[in-house]
């Protein structure tokens, strides 16, 4: 019997050491590990890119370069030039086109036209709280972080140290302190440990609810950052009262999102209009390089039927 406890206590030590190395060492390998956590982040975005990607545009262009290979001797290089512009064109830019107009927007008239709607009416009671004087940048941007989290996080009794973290983390992204991207990554960590502390959005733990609203993490840095942005700037400019300014600021910038939408709708419907376009780049397709013998083919790479030869028939006249 105690053998047998010996046996099985060492049985179970190696259990639990080769349990801790799968821990650290994930069959997956971080690659895998990165990627995975690149679609979770970006959402629909990252999952669409992911599976055009790697599920039909490198299968479609490694296909065109390997087309024909042997009668042609190498890979068929124009193939596989016409397959990759067509699958990056009528793939991603589903989602690049209107970007480039939003983009373009925000330049030209400001960043707040990235800003949806739906978040520019979370956002105003936020503001209309804020007891900052208008021409102070520095200060309607940390007031409005600070109203923003007492707001958020009524009820959290748990690892309140984390509040003060994430408040800290949104001061720097609207002032740009630090680089986005670092801030971002650094916010969804904490947000997600103070979440399941308090038992609040399991489901999905990077949620954070501002102004009657339940934002990601990730997008509500972004918002916030271009939003604060340019209120700041043309608060600084006004001469209007503040309640009088931030329900002009906010009338605009849905009236400019909503230009935005359009613009981007139609920019998109244009270019689907011209995708067909690109699968006439050439009178001959570039698939049938390697098959092509010179006879029976025309231009437009359809045979010619031989005709047959006229037959004289002799016969009474």
């Amino acid at each position: 019997m105690k053998l047998q406890s010996l046996n099985y206590t060492r049985q179970q030590n190696v259990n639990t050491e080769h349990a801790n190395s799968k821990k650290k060492n994930p069959s997956f390998g971080n690659p895998a590990v990165a990627f995975a956590t690149f679609i979770e982040n970006n959402g629909f975005l990252g999952e669409f890119l992911s599976i055009d990607t790697f599920g039909m545009m490198a299968p479609r262009t490694g296909q065109g370069y390997l087309r024909n290979r042997k009668e042609l001797g190498h890979l068929n290089y124009k193939a596989g030039r016409e397959e990759l512009v067509r699958e990056v064109l009528s793939g991603p830019a589903f989602f690049y086109v209107p970007l480039l107009v939003m983009t373009g927007i925000g330049l030209l008239r400001g960043k707040v036209a990235k800003v949806q709607a739906g978040v520019l009416d979370s956002f105003k009671p936020i503001m209309q709280k804020t007891t900052a004087s208008l021409k102070d940048s520095a200060a309607i941007k940390k007031n409005f972080v600070k109203t923003l989290t007492d707001e958020a996080f009524q009820g959290y009794d748990k690892e309140k140290g984390l509040i003060s973290e994430l408040s800290d983390l949104m001061v720097k992204n609207v002032e740009k302190t630090e680089p986005a991207k670092k801030l971002r990554a650094q916010a969804v960590k904490v947000i997600t440990k103070l979440n399941k502390a308090n038992g609040k959005y399991l489901d999905n733990a990077s949620t954070i609810q501002a102004g009657g609203k339940d934002h990601d993490v990730n997008s509500l840095f972004k918002d916030m950052r271009n939003y604060l942005d340019d209120f700041t700037k043309k608060a600084e400019k006004t001469s209007d009262d503040k309640e009088t300014f931030v329900n002009k600021f906010h009338k605009r910038a849905k009236e400019l999102r909503y230009a935005t939408n359009i613009l981007a709708v139609g920019a998109l419907s244009a270019f689907l209009c011209i995708i067909p376009k690109l699968y006439q780049t050439g009178d001959k397709f570039p698939g049938v390089d390697g098959l092509n013998t010179g006879e029976n083919t025309n231009a437009g790479n359809t045979t010619t039927a031989k005709q047959p030869d006229k037959v004289e028939v002799k016969g009474a006249a």
